[in-house]
C-alpha cells in the first residue's frame, strides 16, 4: 500500500472544497457527477487507516466551507463567544466529516475501488449510499440534494428517494476515476462500467421527462387553492416578546393585501406570545392575532406552554412544557388545528442534558428550551378540500416528515420556517435547495413560507414556480393543486433503497470472507 503523500492530501481537500460549491451556486450540481474522483483517486490504493484520514480530511474541509455560517449563527442565536462559536464548528465538521472517512475506511479496507469490473462499482456505490443514510448528520446535505436545479433528474426521487440518485452519482464517479486512469496509464478501459454508467444517466432521464408530462397532466386536473405568504422580514434581534404587539401588528397589516387567498401563511414564531395548549382562540392579550379577514384561513407560526403542574399558581421557565407550534385558525381566530415542532434544532431551541447538567445552560444562556412534538398532526380545512402537512424550519429536509404526512392522506405540504438567523449568508438557498426533493417524492407542492426569505411555492416535479428575496418585505401570492392522486412508491416503501444497499454490501463481504476462510 502507498503511503500518504502532498498529492493525496490535496486530492482529499480538492473534493472537500467542490461538495459544498454545488449547495452555493446555482447549477453547479453537474460537479457532483466529478468531485468524487480526487478523493477516489487519494484513497485507492491505500490501506484502510490512511484511506480513514484523507476521508476525514475530506469531509472536514467539505463541511467546514459548506456550513461557514453557522459561526455567525451561534454567536447572534445560540450566545456563544466568537471563539467558541469557531471551535465548535470545526468540532461539528470533523464530527459530519466522519462520513467520508468511514466510507472510504470501508471500500479500502474490502478493496471496492482497486478491484476492476462492475460489481465492485455497485458495491462501492453501495457503501457510500447506506453511510449517507445511517450516519447522524445534524445538517443531511446529502449529494444527490445538489440536483436539485436539474428536474429531469430528480423525478426518480418518487420511486426510491434521493439515495437512489445518491448511488448513481458515486457509480458515475467510480466509472469517471477508473477511465480517467486508464487513459493516462494506459490498458483496457473499463467498457462495462461505463455502459452500466451511461445506461443509468439514460434511464433517469427517460423517466424524469416522461414522469414530468404526468405530473403537469396530474396538476392541471388538481382542485386548486389561492394561497398567500406574508414575509415581513423582522431581523432575529427584533423578534422578541418584548417586541410582540409590533411584530403581529405588520403581519396582520400585510395579510390584508391578501384578498384572493384562500389560505393565508404567517413564518415559524410570526407571533411572539405564548399560548397556553388548552386555548380555543389565538388571542394575543385582548386582540385577535390574526386579521379579521371573511372566509380566510391561517397558518400561523406561534408558541404554546401546557404547565407541569396546573394547579400550581406561580409559573416559571422550569414549570412549563414549552413548545413550537404552528397553528390553523379560521378568519375568527379559532384554533382548529396546533402541530408541535418535533425536530428541534441544537443549541437554538434546546440543550442537550440539561436536565441532568443544569449548569450547562450557562454555556449558551440564548438557547431555548423547547419540548419535542410527538404528533404528526394534519391540518384540514374541509370545504376547501385541504389537508395540510405543517412542518416547521428545518423538518422540510427530513425526507420522513413529509412521508408520513402525505402517509396519512396530506395533500399538500406547507413548510414555516424562520431563516433569519443565518444571517446574510448563503443559508437559506441552501435550505431551500435541499427541501426541493420533498415535493417530487410525494408529488405534493411544498409552500415555505420564511420571515426573511426565501419564500417559495415549489410543485410537485420540483419547479420553484414562486419566490420572494431575501431581506425584503413582501408578499407571496400562488395558485396551488390540491393533489390526491396515490401515494408513490417512495411514499409507500420509503427508504428500503439505502437498506438494501446496506444489505448488499455487508452480504457480498460476509460471503467472501467465508469463501476464503473454506479454500483449502
Amino acid at each position: 500500500m502507498n503511503k500518504i503523500s502532498g498529492n493525496d492530501l490535496v486530492l482529499a481537500a480538492l473534493t472537500g472544497v467542490l461538495y459544498p460549491v454545488t449547495f452555493m451556486i446555482p447549477y453547479t450540481g453537474i460537479l457532483a457527477w466529478v468531485l468524487l474522483i480526487p478523493l477516489f483517486w487519494a484513497i485507492e490504493n491505500k490501506s484502510a487507516r490512511d484511506a480513514f484520514k484523507l476521508g476525514l480530511l475530506a469531509g472536514l474541509v467539505s463541511n467546514l466551507a459548506g456550513t461557514y455560517w453557522l459561526i455567525g449563527t451561534l454567536s447572534r442565536f445560540g450566545g456563544f463567544p466568537i471563539i467558541v462559536s469557531v471551535l465548535f464548528i470545526i468540532v461539528l465538521s470533523a464530527y459530519s466529516g466522519l462520513s467520508y472517512a468511514i466510507f472510504s475506511y470501508i471500500v479500502t479496507k474490502l478493496g471496492f475501488l482497486r478491484k476492476p469490473g462492475v460489481v465492485s462499482a455497485l458495491l462501492a456505490a453501495a457503501v457510500w449510499t447506506s453511510v449517507e443514510y445511517l450516519f447522524p448528520f445534524l445538517f443531511p446535505y446529502g449529494i444527490a440534494n445538489s440536483q436539485a436545479d436539474y428536474i429531469p433528474v430528480i423525478q426518480v426521487f418518487d420511486l426510491f428517494g434521493v439515495y437512489a440518485l445518491s448511488f448513481i452519482i458515486v457509480v458515475v464517479n467510480v466509472t469517471l476515476m477508473r477511465t480517467i486512469k486508464k487513459f493516462m496509464h494506459s490498458g483496457s478501459y473499463p467498457v462495462h462500467e461505463i455502459f452500466l454508467s451511461a445506461a443509468l444517466i439514460i434511464a433517469i432521464l427517460l423517466y424524469g421527462f416522461y414522469r414530468i408530462d404526468e405530473v403537469d397532466r396530474e396538476i392541471a386536473r388538481a382542485p386548486k387553492l389561492r394561497i398567500g405568504m406574508v414575509q415581513a422580514n423582522f431581523d432575529f434581534l427584533e423578534k422578541s416578546e418584548s417586541q410582540e404587539e409590533m411584530v403581529t401588528e405588520r403581519h396582520k397589516q400585510m395579510s390584508l393585501g391578501l384578498e384572493s387567498a384562500d389560505l393565508i401563511i404567517w413564518p415559524e414564531t410570526a407571533i411572539q406570545a405564548w399560548f397556553p395548549t388548552s386555548s380555543d382562540y389565538l388571542l394575543v392579550g385582548d386582540k385577535m392575532g390574526i386579521p379579521q379577514m371573511d372566509g380566510k384561513f391561517f397558518i400561523v407560526g406561534g408558541m404554546s406552554f401546557t404547565p407541569k403542574n396546573p394547579e400550581a399558581e406561580i409559573l416559571t421557565d422550569d414549570d412549563l412544557i414549552m413548545h413550537n407550534t404552528a397553528f390553523l385558525s379560521d378568519s375568527n381566530g379559532v384554533i382548529i388545528g396546533r402541530y408541535h415542532k418535533i425536530k428541534l434544532l441544537l443549541f437554538g431551541e434546546y440543550l442537550p442534558f440539561t436536565d441532568l447538567i443544569p449548569a450547562l445552560k450557562n454555556i449558551s444562556p440564548a438557547s431555548g428550551n423547547f419540548t419535542p412534538g410527538r404528533e404528526l398532526n394534519l391540518f384540514e380545512i374541509e370545504d376547501k378540500g385541504a389537508r395540510i402537512a405543517p412542518i416547521i424550519c428545518y423538518e422540510d429536509i427530513i425526507p420522513s416528515f413529509s412521508r408520513r404526512f402525505v402517509e396519512k392522506g396530506a395533500n399538500l405540504i406547507v413548510n414555516i420556517t424562520n431563516d433569519a438567523w443565518f444571517g446574510r449568508t448563503v443559508a437559506p438557498y441552501q435550505h431551500l435547495l435541499i427541501s426541493i426533493p420533498r415535493t417530487v417524492e410525494t408529488r405534493r407542492y411544498l409552500l415555505r413560507s420564511t420571515n426573511t426569505g426565501i419564500s417559495a411555492v415549489i410543485d410537485p416535479a420540483g419547479r420553484v414556480v414562486a419566490k420572494t428575496p431575501v431581506f425584503v418585505k413582501t408578499n407571496l401570492e400562488s395558485e396551488v393543486g390540491l393533489m390526491n392522486g396515490e401515494p408513490t412508491l417512495y411514499t409507500r416503501l420509503g427508504d428500503v433503497f439505502p437498506a438494501a444497499c446496506l444489505v448488499f454490501w455487508v452480504g457480498f463481504a460476509a460471503v467472501t470472507r467465508l469463501r476464503r476462510k473454506n479454500i483449502p
